[in-house]
């Protein structure tokens, strides 16, 4: 998954400005988000607490900063007021988060929908250079699922994932410098339970990446008989073929439907492995917190600070699990865009190839054979020789099947001879450019 994560990535390199923002703004969200827990401190121990003393309400920083920042510094204009200054101070959170959520959620998918129509473009560029064999191996079907549905799931990654990637990733963070500055020895023993959920997420990544590679296979056949029939469809009724295309169809969408539900089946058991962890977790979060307060080591702004850290840092792990199995799915995905894009052409121009200037003396074909790529047992053309002049007309006649539409096909290198060679002017037409 690395190397297509890394190719992926590499089309919105141009757009990285616009990303370095976005990604400021995300950071400005997860503080943002991490600010709620902290000031549900003060509430508990101060606003329901008439007994309490007054002091300054003191924000979290670390020690080894050297200094201290309290609540009132980040209010622009002075208040009083424990319970004004805090209701204010939640205002201005929620209020800059959903600012810069809005603008950073939509500079991710301006930049996410600029690198994939990039990609789109530059697939649609190279499989239409393709020469002949390319499209007479894969079908018109095939090669438009690709192109739109395979880049579509790419597209869900790169631009809606990414910025919800950004902004989970972000509030995880500040929820565990939360809860690392409420009680660094208990936040240790909160967590430890994070490796036994990111493990089978990671493993249940790669059956998802395989299980997504696989539908949309069957996607793309169904794409394929799709095609065939709606544009063969004259055929079809001429030879009362209507039930033999219908069995095609339900089979291929039996197996679409089959290879979708693995995916789900594998897609879902995150969550619920997070939750339970999460439950044990409370648990043995509530026994400890109880005697705690007992014996006066924590209070209760503590407790519930910590607690709704910890309950609102499972939501962006559980929000991260299944947002790497939407980019498991789009690597699957990307494994046959990636495959046409560095698809080496069976026909391709010599190096200081020159251009055919006009036709003057003769086309002459010099023991001239061929076999399809995919036939390679039989030949369709073998050892042919032929010379026409200019001014001639020459009439091949034969079968269908014999090779006619061929011999025509390699003047025009559809494809170039498995042997032998085709002279315009007696030079080899290989010597000339393509586009000649």
């Amino acid at each position: 998954m690395v190397s297509e994560t890394w190719r992926l990535l590499a089309y919105a390199r141009r757009y990285t400005p616009v990303l370095a923002l976005a990604v400021v703004l995300m950071m400005i969200s997860g503080a943002g988000r991490a600010m709620l827990p902290v000031l549900l401190k003060p509430v508990f121990d101060r606003v329901l607490d008439p007994s309490s003393p007054e002091a300054r309400v003191a924000l979290p920083v670390p020690e080894w900063a050297g200094f201290r920042l309290y609540l009132d510094q980040l209010i622009p204009f002075p208040i009083h007021n424990v319970w004004t200054l805090v209701a204010v101070a939640i205002l201005m959170v929620f209020f800059v988060k959903g600012i810069a959520d809005y603008f950073g959620n939509y500079l991710i998918s301006y930049a996410g929908l600029g690198a994939v129509t990039d990609l789109r473009q530059k697939t649609f560029d190279k499989v239409i250079r393709e020469e002949h064999a390319f499209f007479h191996s894969l079908s018109t079907g095939r090669l438009m699922s690709s192109i739109l549905s395979d880049i579509e799931k790419i597209q869900l990654a790169v631009s809606q994932m990414l910025a919800d990637w950004f902004r989970q990733v972000f509030a995880a963070a500040g929820m565990i410098y939360v809860l690392v500055q409420n009680d660094w020895k208990l936040a240790l023993v909160s967590l430890t339970v994070l490796p036994f959920v990111l493990l089978p997420t990671a493993r249940l990544g790669k059956r998802i990446r395989r299980s997504t590679r696989r539908a949309q296979d069957e996607a793309a056949q169904m794409s394929e008989i799709l095609q065939e029939g709606f544009s063969g469809h004259a055929v079809v009724k001429s030879f009362t073929a209507e039930p033999i295309e219908s069995a095609k169809f339900r089979r291929a969408a039996q197996r679409f439907r089959q290879a979708s539900l693995r995916y789900i089946a594998m897609q879902g058991l995150p969550s619920p492995i997070i939750e339970f962890f999460g439950a044990v977790t409370i648990v043995g979060l509530l026994t400890y917190a109880r005697e705690q307060i007992k014996a006066g080591q924590m209070t209760t702004g503590d407790f519930m600070s910590f607690v709704t850290a910890l309950l609102l840092l499972y939501e962006p792990v559980k929000r991260l699990a299944g947002i790497h199995n939407i980019f498991q799915q789009a690597a699957g995905a990307s494994q046959r865009v990636f495959e046409y894009l560095d698809r080496r052409p069976l026909v391709s121009e010599k190096p200081g190839a020159r251009t055919l200037d006009g036709f003057r003396e003769s086309i002459e074909y010099d023991h001239v054979s061929f076999q399809y790529p995919d036939a390679p047992n039989g030949a369709v053309l073998q050892d042919i020789t032929l010379r026409v002049n200019k001014g001639e007309v020459v009439a091949v006649v034969g079968p269908s099947g014999a090779g006619k539409t061929t011999l025509a096909a390699l003047l025009v290198r559809f494809y170039d001879p498995t042997a032998g060679v085709i002279r315009i002017d007696g030079a080899d037409i290989r010597e000339y450019t393509l586009k000649s």
